[in-house]
């Protein structure tokens, strides 16, 4: 053996991992965040006093052996958004495991706003974390599906028109914690076609966030199911420049172990396959549109707004996801760095149990699954 031509290696050349060194994630992982962690009057009138979405969490019961009900938090706790220590944390925590920045569930009827309280308060803040919007444009139901029997409170284009939206959260475009993607501030539209002529209403959004500084906009469609309004391939005729994955939506429900799970004898719900979900996601990504960002969820479990009608994902694990999220990560590596935007269902969705943050049964593993990927 000869080491001749062999240069001696530069010190400390040789460690892998330097503690607290600044790194960069591959991939700009962007969660849903839900605001519903603080009570409001109309929530009162329709739910009882001082309800939030910690009430139905913890009353949740299992439906079968082995159930993971109550899904219940650990290191952040019952949480009140009011408080701008609880959403500090929060961002330290995302920061810390690779997020980008959380994409606000907005909530606009009318020209009135509902959970507003945390995101003004954010944007009246100091906390350093980016952030962006999906106007969530449904009804507000009891049965929590957004259809239109139940209703709470309603979408009426007439009453104010669509148009006027983009006054409302210009203050927030405009600030500059705001997450953009190619100098874009991105805004996501939950059922666009629930809407006229979308198209002159995206045109108006366009002239009035140019005309007040803001810029040209990014305007994503959420990629939900056609029973909900789903665009599809069609997004485009819409003026939109791409969409969103917002899984479950547009994937197979395909069935679950429930023969084996003894079911409780009251449960007239669905049981779906978690791993069956994400082999078939892995697959679609595969034809993935130059135009779409991806979507990848932790699970959907919501017994705690159904309890004995629930649709669930069972099979759900830390491991699984990371092969999703690494799978959706992949898909958009071959773009230019700040378009490798991958969308997670969900940061706080605890009623629905697609949370990352830390909870009693899993810590911090799906956290440390999204810091797996995004700093691989």
């Amino acid at each position: 053996v000869t080491t001749d031509g062999l240069e001696t290696a530069a010190p400390g050349s040789w460690q892998r991992y330097v503690p607290d060194a600044p790194r960069e994630p591959a991939v700009s992982f962007v969660p849903f965040y839900l605001p519903q962690f603080h009570p409001i009057p109309e929530n009162d009138r329709w739910w009882g006093k001082g309800f939030t979405e910690w009430t139905n969490v913890s009353a949740a019961h299992p439906v079968f052996q082995g159930h993971y009900q109550p899904r219940l938090p650990t290191e952040l706790g019952f949480y009140d958004l009011r408080l701008d220590e609880v959403r500090a944390t929060q961002a330290e925590l995302a920061s810390a495991h690779g997020i980008a920045g959380f994409m606000y569930y907005y909530y606009w009827f009318s020209g009135r706003r509902l959970l507003q309280r945390p995101i003004e308060m954010l944007r009246a803040s100091s906390i350093d974390f980016p952030y962006c919007i999906m106007w969530a444009n449904e009804n507000w139901t009891r049965r929590w599906d957004g259809r239109s029997s139940d209703i709470l409170i309603g979408q009426d284009y007439d009453l104010v028109p669509a148009e006027s939206f983009i006054d409302d959260v210009l203050e927030f475009l405009a600030d500059p914690r705001y997450l953009r993607v190619g100098g874009k501030p991105v805004l996501a539209v939950y059922r666009p076609a629930q809407m006229a002529d979308f198209p002159s209403v995206l045109a108006h959004w366009r002239e009035r966030a140019r005309a007040a500084g803001v810029g040209e906009l990014l305007v994503l469609s959420v990629n939900v199911a056609e029973e909900f309004d789903g665009l599809g391939e069609s997004f485009e005729r819409f003026g939109l420049d791409g969409r969103l994955g917002f899984p479950p939506h547009n994937l197979p429900w395909k069935p679950g172990p429930s023969h084996r799970l003894g079911l409780h004898p009251e449960f007239r719900g669905n049981v779906m396959s978690y791993r069956e979900l994400v082999a078939d996601a892995c697959l679609k990504l595969a034809s993935l549109g130059a135009r779409d960002y991806p979507g990848v969820m932790v699970t959907f479990d919501n017994t705690a707004r159904r309890q004995w009608k629930p649709d669930l994902w069972w099979g759900s694990n830390p491991y699984t996801f990371r092969r999703w999220l690494a799978a959706a990560a992949n898909s958009v590596m071959d773009r230019d760095p700040h378009e490798r935007v991958v969308f997670i269902n969900a940061w706080n969705e605890w009623a629905e149990g697609a949370v990352l943050e830390p909870n009693d049964r899993h810590g911090r593993t799906f956290l440390q699954a999204v810091r797996d990927v995004a700093y691989r």
